[in-house]
């Protein structure tokens, strides 16, 4: 790497503006993580939340389980499922 490389104009602009997105996405974390709790309560999936704010559903799918939010039935049905077939693949479940 060499020390006197100076990036240009537009590519240091570039850098300025991920920077300002980066340091609002971080001011805003703890505000939109109360707001996603509130809504998984009131039933919110986390899919919707995933696609309203761009993180994946895995996040909030985290958030909730943290929080002792339970899943949806539906989902609760499919895990139970996957279960079984594990074991039933593992030999432990006839």
């Amino acid at each position: 790497m060499a020390d006197d490389w100076t990036p240009g104009e537009a590519t240091a602009a570039r850098y300025a503006k991920y920077r300002r997105a980066l340091k609002a996405a971080r001011e805003m974390k703890e505000e939109i993580r109360e707001l996603a709790l509130e809504d998984l309560r009131a039933g919110a999936s986390t899919e919707a939340l995933a696609a309203l704010t761009g993180e994946t559903a895995e996040v909030y799918r985290r958030l909730a389980r943290a929080h002792g939010i339970e899943p949806p039935a539906a989902y609760k049905g499919r895990a139970e499922l996957f279960r079984r077939r594990a074991r039933q693949e593992d030999g432990e479940d006839d």
